[in-house]
């Protein structure tokens, strides 16, 4: 009588940034990850995001609001397009400062002059009379995008206080 012993050795997948071969899911080990069909390597798919410090992808966060690691300095954890994970009570995902809420969605903030209806205009302006202004003290800075509004310092005003302001204007 001949026993034959037949051994199988169970590939459980490739590692994070691991050689692959397949195109998509399927050749890697973490359920998480896809084979880049341009790279060939075990990467995270795009609904998910590399932990930081890790080889571990993790699900993005779907939604604005929701629950994300602060500890985790990945730039990517949150789904919502300009939105990132920040500290507000908890960590949830909420829109970068630059950007408001508008229909589930970030939408950039309102440059000064534009129509609004609500909490819509960049930092340190205020939406008065459907149309953003820049709060008392701020006047609007063109150089940078979006428009914001930066501290206007008055430099004829101080040189009253006291005369020794006035060498250094």
């Amino acid at each position: 009588m001949v026993f034959v012993i037949f051994m199988a050795e169970v590939v459980e997948g490739v590692a994070y940034d691991g050689t692959c071969t397949g195109s998509g899911v399927g050749d890697c080990a973490d359920t998480n990850n896809i084979c880049d069909t341009t790279s060939h390597k075990c990467a995270c798919n795009p609904t998910s995001y590399l932990k930081d410090g890790t080889t571990e992808c993790a699900d993005k966060v779907a939604a604005l609001d929701g629950t994300c690691d602060a500890t985790d300095s990945a730039l990517d954890q949150c789904a919502v397009t300009n939105s990132e994970c920040r500290i507000d009570g908890t960590a949830k995902c909420l829109c970068k400062a630059t950007h408001y809420v508008k229909n589930s969605a970030c939408t950039i903030r309102k440059n000064p002059n534009a129509t609004c209806s609500g909490d819509e205009c960049v930092t340190h302006a205020s939406c008065v009379s459907t149309k953003c202004k820049c709060d008392a003290g701020y006047t609007p800075s063109p150089t940078t995008s979006p428009t914001m509004c930066k501290f206007k310092l008055n430099c004829n005003k101080l040189s009253t206080l006291d005369p020794n302001w006035s060498m250094f204007i």
